[in-house]
């Protein structure tokens, strides 16, 4: 995530969009330091050494620096957003794909209709590839496969296909678009 290497550069190059993504994730993790600091400095002052109440810390301190910005404004509160989108994304399809296939088992007609999709993707990077690929397969009802060789197909084997094209939108437009507003500035 943090490497400076690009696949197109040489080995001790880097590309524009590396320098990019050090620039904003070196000020990106300071804050992210800063504020991780704020947490246990808020720990430190409470006495309580929990969990509880280092989430309250941490939270206090990103208001606090979303307040102050002392390093001007920065990604780091929109990557916190995005992170923060993605997750009740993932939480809402992981609770109603469970439901779904809790039903198909539970009831004595079975509503799966198994098949292979080939999804098209727009992640690019391993990182990115890798991130999709294991959404996808810790969702019930779907299963990452592989990526095809020429890394622009993700090959999913998904319980409850209707319509392919449906399946391939959900994703598309759900979590790889979420995940690429994490990834990508």
């Amino acid at each position: 995530l943090f490497s400076t290497r690009s696949r197109q550069a040489g080995p001790y190059q880097a590309g524009p969009y590396q320098i990019g993504l050090q620039l904003t994730y070196g000020y990106a993790m300071t804050y992210f330091l800063l504020n991780l600091v704020l947490a246990l400095v808020w720990l430190l002052i409470n006495g309580n050494y929990s969990s509880i109440d280092f989430i309250i810390g941490y939270i206090v301190g990103f208001f606090v620096l979303f307040l102050s910005q002392p390093f001007g404004l920065n990604s780091y509160f929109q990557k916190f957003n995005a992170v923060l989108q993605l997750y009740l994304f993932f939480m809402k399809e992981l609770f109603m794909s469970v439901g779904r296939v809790v039903w198909d088992v539970l009831t004595p007609e079975h509503l799966a209709q198994p098949e292979i999709i080939y999804v098209p993707l727009t992640a690019q990077t391993d990182l990115e590839i890798t991130l999709l690929a294991n959404m996808i397969s810790l969702t019930p009802g779907t299963l990452s496969l592989d990526v095809t060789p020429d890394r622009k197909f993700l090959i999913i084997h998904a319980m409850f296909v209707e319509d392919e094209s449906d399946i391939i939108r959900s994703i598309k437009e759900g979590m790889e678009r979420k995940l690429l507003e994490v990834t990508r500035d």
